[in-house]
């Protein structure tokens, strides 16, 4: 990670990294591979200065020894810290861009046990529910270029991740989306993302890797990153 003298580095209300991030687990299996309409790739270079990292992630725990295997699903360790399987991703991008980073997170913290956990997403996902956030974007207006990272839950966003699409304006900015999964891949969330951000560019090559493969994260969302142009 560069220092905060070369760039700010953006939280919800100041959490750490290694706090409750993202789980790259698919609440319920399948294989879906559709892709969005839509822009292979962006139509400039990544401009640094204008690039934004987002992204929503829930590891079931923090810490690295003794692991349930729900737990070790949700989460990479690197270094000894417990990352979230999407927040590993997008640290990788963020460390590829030179970007600002900015973590999604719910007013109310999320449950750990997994079970609980996926019950509750579910739950929400039949209410159509929009959770309430911690914090939004202080300043959006600054960024031409957005990653949004996510895990897919029971085939879709987490609806934490709608809250957070309806809630901003990104009209005119490029979006690029990135994701973890355990069986779903994408799924039908850049189309949906599509036709939540009508009046953006949403780049239709997004990423998207098993929560088993993690070990190849970094060579795989380097080449991605490279195929973006």
């Amino acid at each position: 990670m560069t220092s905060t003298t070369r760039r700010k580095f953006l939280t919800l209300a100041g959490a750490a990294l290694a706090g409750a991030g993202v789980a790259g687990c698919s609440m319920i299996g399948g294989d879906d591979t559709s892709r969005a309409s839509g822009p292979a790739k962006i139509d400039r270079p990544l401009d640094k200065t204008r690039t934004l990292v987002t992204y929503f992630s829930m590891p079931e725990t923090d810490a690295p020894d003794n692991m349930t295997e729900d737990e070790e699903n949700s989460t990479h360790v690197v270094d000894g810290k417990v990352l979230g399987n999407t927040q590993y991703v997008a640290q990788i991008i963020e460390k590829r861009t030179e970007g600002d980073v900015f973590r999604i997170e719910t007013a109310e913290a999320l449950p750990l046990d997994h079970g609980t956990l996926e019950d509750l997403a579910l739950q929400q996902q039949e209410s159509n529910e929009r959770p309430k956030l911690k914090a939004l974007i202080p300043n959006l207006q600054e960024y031409d270029t957005v990653f949004i990272g996510y895990p897919i839950w029971w085939y879709d966003l987490p609806m934490p991740v709608y809250t957070f699409l309806e809630q901003h304006d990104f009209s005119g900015k490029n979006i690029i989306l990135f994701s973890t999964h355990g069986g779903n891949r994408l799924g039908e969330t850049v189309e949906a993302i599509t036709e939540k951000l009508p009046d953006s560019t949403v780049i239709s090559n997004a990423f998207t890797i098993s929560r088993d493969d993690m070990d190849n994260a970094e060579s795989e969302v380097s080449d991605w990153l490279d195929s973006l142009g």
